[in-house]
């Protein structure tokens, strides 16, 4: 087996604190890179104390990651490094429904899944190609999301914009949802998405999952009785017309990827963008992220 970096792939470093195009901290650094097509990225500190995010990106990456988190260095490392954290994966428990499952975990691994998880639905991921492995906020803000939709859900047909590795489409799926509808530039997002909602049995559900513009789709499909967009805030600004009109009249939106802080003026903005009032909105937030309901 040959252990080294893929040719179409390469290695930075980047200060996350000292990024001039970012002073929020760890976790937006992160997004920015899992977002640029990062299968894996991992944290340590410098000689000084200061934090460094170590990440492979596709080389395709390479023109807009100076624009998206500032000064980087490109390194030579372990190969393996991207996939150790495997070994210490577990099946995680989300809101009062789901538990989220890496596919190499065996089901045991935590006690059997009926013991353990109890009467709750069981989804299985693969997060080796693309982001959304069920872990960060954002897309844990997401999956409670949709619980909360509670029977709005049941036969719903659902848009997931930026599906990452379809954990929430699929999610959708295991709790009701009638169709889905997935869409991401990220080809290996695309080809992730479809291998998620192969692993749990829902691919017969799946309408489509393409790179194709909200607009394109929504244009062709209808406008979906739910809507799931856990993106970054500009890419809300930029798409915000788009995610109101590919939703009905009586329908809901749900929008994470936005930073909790009220300094950051984030939440606020994605309202904004969609047209939405403040006391219209369903706000929750975990660990530093906000998701609203629309």
């Amino acid at each position: 087996m040959d252990d080294r970096m893929p040719a179409d792939r390469f290695v930075i470093e980047v200060f996350a604190e000292d990024s001039p195009l970012c002073s929020t901290g760890v976790d937006l650094v992160s997004d920015r890179l899992f977002a640029l097509g990062a299968s894996a990225v991992s944290e340590r500190e410098d000689d000084h104390g200061r934090v460094l995010l170590v990440a492979d990106l596709p080389v395709t990456s390479i023109d807009r990651l100076g624009r998206e988190v500032g000064q980087y260095r490109l390194l030579e490392v372990d190969p393996t490094w991207s996939t150790a954290w495997r070994q210490h994966a577990r099946s995680v428990p989300v809101g009062e429904r789901l538990v989220l499952r890496p596919e190499w975990v065996p089901t045991d691994s935590d006690g059997p899944l009926d013991a353990a998880w109890g009467d709750r639905i069981e989804v299985v991921l693969d997060a080796a190609e693309a982001f959304g492995s069920g872990s960060h906020p954002t897309t844990r803000l997401c999956l409670e999301a949709l619980e909360r939709l509670g029977p709005a859900l049941e036969r719903a047909r659902v848009l997931d914009v930026g599906c990452g590795t379809g954990v929430l489409g699929v999610a959708a799926l295991a709790m009701g949802a009638g169709s889905l509808v997935a869409v991401d530039v990220d080809p290996a997002a695309v080809v992730a998405t479809r291998r998620t909602a192969e692993l749990n049995g829902v691919a017969d559900r799946v309408i489509e999952v393409s790179d194709r513009p909200v607009a394109e789709v929504t244009a062709e499909h209808g406008a979906f009785d739910v809507v799931l967009a856990n993106l970054l805030i500009p890419i809300v600004e930029a798409i915000g017309v788009d995610l109101v009109a590919a939703v009905v009249p009586d329908g809901h939106l749900v929008v994470s990827g936005l930073l909790a802080d009220p300094t950051t003026g984030q939440v606020e903005r994605a309202l904004v963008a969609t047209g939405s009032r403040v006391d219209d909105a369903l706000m929750s937030e975990w660990d530093g992220w906000a998701a609203v309901i629309t």
